[in-house]
């Protein structure tokens, strides 16, 4: 307690806050080494700011509080300014910068006087304000730990669970489960996104795939429709609610039903870097990252110097926000390097993830591929011909399916040609894309099968995820699991657990 009361140290706990509460909040869609670099760099900045000060004003606690108050500063006005801009007073919109910095500088300069001139004995507020930004700390960090250790319990608990047994009698064929995330179904991109995508679809009719002209998805959103495919069930059965699906849902892609059955057979389970926490598999038995690269596929070395998703969003909930927005009069460069580091680090994955994929085949071990791909889903990073696209265009989910098409049918063609024994390949979308199309039509999505020595003959059109694995199971490994009801449950973004059910409205679909 005497240290607390002695020595301020509540700039330094102020330098880390903003960034590890920034994680915490984000933790279930980032990762947790995103945001190591953002609580470094923040953390230096709050240091050697507290220490010039000292040397100019020559008093710890005067020092330290102007240290804060610059910080608090700097880190609020990216908050305030996203919080004003959403209210409209008369017509009148207040989150402006041309009306909010002049003030947020004023404002600043008041309370520098204050410090300087009117604080007479600042040592007094040092052990209040060490134990407020200290209690402040305390739940970002407790809920980042809590995390974590629930991640490490699911694993350990994961690999307690898997048992192998006997290599079933036959071929063990690879299964390569392709999610191209937001995916839609092809009347849907044409009747929305004025997009004809029957040249894709017949060329995986040739090349032996069934698709399934009526499949939906079963929930509008990756993690509970990934969740419900994996299990091969609903999210009623698997009892994944709206109280708890932050952490069961997650529980459910990691340790899934589907997962666990390929382990026991003795696959190899591979899975890939995806920026997206729900997806990321690093407790697979191989698990491609662009830093830890097995196949030597990915040789960028200037990745590491971009900042990443995280890092970008921090910047814009800071004072940074304003530097990002008034581009023409500031930093052109700074500005391109921030809003293009994300966008290069998305790129860069999914072309790393499509360029190891069709090596994959040629490993001779079974196994069982399971490859999230954020494309067509955006940022629309993707020309058509797969060139780097700096900003979004009004036809970037379009280009990106273009793109995808043509990087998909390459891969299947170099898989089934270094294949010994036929595969089974699902590609298939976790839910359809954004845009104008009402939101019930985001769940028609795009399903192909190949399954060979006449496994299509088990699929049908109307067929939807939470049946994939029922039927590939009992395919090829003799289990009885049948098939169950196929239902879509549509809910809005607003409230995604009050489901509803819609009937499909593409002639000849409904019913099926």
């Amino acid at each position: 307690m005497k240290f607390f009361q002695r020595f301020p140290i509540h700039p330094l706990i102020l330098g880390l806050y903003p960034p590890l509460m920034l994680l915490a909040v984000n933790i279930n869609e980032t990762r947790f080494s995103s945001g190591f670099r953002a609580s470094a760099v923040s953390f230096l900045a709050a240091t050697l700011l507290y220490l010039l000060l000292r040397l100019f004003i020559k008093d710890w606690h005067r020092a330290a509080l102007l240290t804060s108050l610059v910080l608090i500063w700097f880190f609020a006005y990216g908050h305030l300014y996203l919080f004003l801009k959403q209210i409209t007073i008369f017509g009148f919109i207040p989150g402006r910068h041309r009306l909010l910095l002049p003030l947020w500088f004023a404002l600043l300069g008041v309370g520098v006087w204050v410090v300087l001139k009117r604080v007479k004995q600042p040592e007094n507020v040092t052990m209040p304000l060490n134990l407020i930004t200290g209690l402040l700390l305390i739940f970002p960090v407790i809920q980042l730990i809590n995390f974590e250790f629930a991640v490490g319990r699911a694993d350990a608990e994961e690999a307690a669970e898997i048992v192998k047994t006997e290599s079933v009698v036959g071929p063990q064929r690879d299964v390569y489960y392709i999610i191209l995330d937001a995916y839609s179904r092809d009347d849907t991109l044409q009747d929305f996104y004025e997009y004809d995508n029957a040249a894709f679809l017949e060329e995986l009719n040739a090349r032996g795939f069934y698709v399934g002209m009526c499949s939906r998805s079963n929930y509008p959103k990756t993690r509970l429709s990934l969740s419900s495919t994996l299990n091969m069930n609903y999210l009623e059965e698997l009892d994944i609610t709206e109280n708890n699906h932050d952490m069961e849902a997650w529980r459910a892609i990691r340790r899934s039903e589907t997962r666990k059955r390929f382990e026991q057979r003795g696959y190899r389970v591979i899975a890939f870097e995806t920026g997206f926490y729900w997806t990321e598999w690093e407790s697979a038995d191989i698990y491609f990252t662009r830093a830890d690269d097995p196949l030597g596929v990915f040789t960028d070395v200037q990745a590491a110097s971009r900042l990443n998703n995280f890092e970008t969003i921090f910047l814009n909930t800071s004072l940074g926000r304003a530097v990002l927005d008034l581009e023409p009069f500031l930093a052109d460069n700074f500005v391109s390097f921030v809003n293009e580091s994300p966008r290069q680090d998305q790129y860069e994955r999914v072309n790393y993830t499509l360029d190891t994929l069709p090596k994959l085949a040629q490993m001779p071990e079974a196994k069982f591929v399971f490859a999230h791909v954020l494309i067509p889903h955006g940022p629309y990073v993707f020309g058509p011909d797969g060139e780097f696209r700096a900003q979004d265009d009004e036809r970037g989910y379009q280009d990106q399916v273009t793109y995808i098409n043509t990087r998909i049918l390459e891969i299947i063609d170099e898989i089934l040609a270094n294949s010994a024994t036929p595969p089974v390949i699902i590609i298939q979308g976790d839910h359809g894309g954004p845009g104008t199309q009402p939101y019930p039509f985001r769940m028609n999505i795009l399903n192909a099968y190949y399954l060979p020595d006449d496994g299509n003959q088990r699929l049908y059109p109307a067929i939807t995820p939470v049946n994939t694995f029922r039927v590939i199971f009992d395919t090829y490994f003799g289990t009885e699991y049948g098939l169950i009801e196929d239902v879509s449950y549509y809910s809005t973004e607003e409230d995604f657990f009050n489901f509803e059910i819609y009937p499909d409205t593409r002639p000849g679909c409904s019913g099926n």
